[in-house]
């Protein structure tokens, strides 16, 4: 049995760990990341096809930095969502000036607003561990998809085997740290992401996340560890 949180207190915990950072969101996160941040993105963009056209929604778009990558591709229109208005408003500031195609729609990844079959693909990063029901947002995200859509996401991972100490010394300690030569904002970031990697991956096992996606009607899904296991990619496409 998974105990999940509740609805509210799912919705709660983004806004209250991310709202004081939005504004000085992306070069921390990189830094951080041990400037995987960027490649990490790049790969997560090259499962999305390019074509001319395409409606893409970037679910929990945070600043925009998705969004605005697959914006900047020629025809393509983009929405970004995500529950975090400062998130958003940073996100809209950086697009101001850029000539791209960019809604921005404030919603959680659980009741998107959005009509079935609207969307060519459907890309989210660090969106799982933020929501009270994973196979319940998988489906409402599955839904949106055109048949043979993809949907494609991206979050932090546990590396496995000889790493996974190295892992946890830089979560639980230099993370933290580190984050405090930002600031105390980011300090209690670097405190939050460790335990709520760890805690995710025990509700939700590779294999098990897997199949949730599987049962929300995605086929050929398939996996990438990345940066030695420290992100996971996960991509499938709607069947029909």
């Amino acid at each position: 049995m998974r105990l999940m949180p509740s609805p509210a207190e799912a919705a709660r915990t983004p806004q209250r760990i991310f709202s004081p950072i939005a504004a000085n969101y992306d070069p921390p996160a990189q830094v951080l990341s041990l400037f995987q941040y960027r490649r990490w993105h790049r790969f997560l963009l090259s499962l999305v096809p390019d074509r001319p056209g395409n409606l893409i929604l970037d679910m929990a778009t945070g600043t925009g930095a998705l969004a605005l990558d697959l914006a900047g591709r020629a025809g393509t229109r983009v929405i970004g969502a995500d529950i975090t208005r400062p998130m958003l408003l940073r996100a809209q500031s950086r697009s101001a000036d850029l000539e791209v195609d960019l809604s921005l729609v404030q919603c959680t990844g659980e009741t998107p607003p959005f009509r079935e079959g609207t969307f060519d693909a459907v890309v989210f990063a660090y969106l799982l561990r933020y929501v009270s029901d994973v196979p319940a947002t998988l489906a409402a995200l599955t839904r949106l998809l055109k048949p043979g859509g993809i949907i494609a996401s991206l979050d932090f991972g546990v590396p496995r085997g000889g790493w996974y100490p190295l892992w946890r010394l830089y979560t639980d300690a230099v993370l933290p740290a580190a984050g405090r030569l930002f600031s105390r904002d980011w300090q209690r970031v670097g405190t939050f992401l460790g335990p709520s990697i760890r805690d995710f991956y025990r509700r939700w096992p590779l294999p098990d996340l897997l199949d949730a996606w599987r049962e929300a009607g995605l086929a050929k899904v398939d996996y990438r560890r990345l940066s030695l296991g420290g992100s996971l990619a996960i991509w499938g496409r709607r069947a029909g």
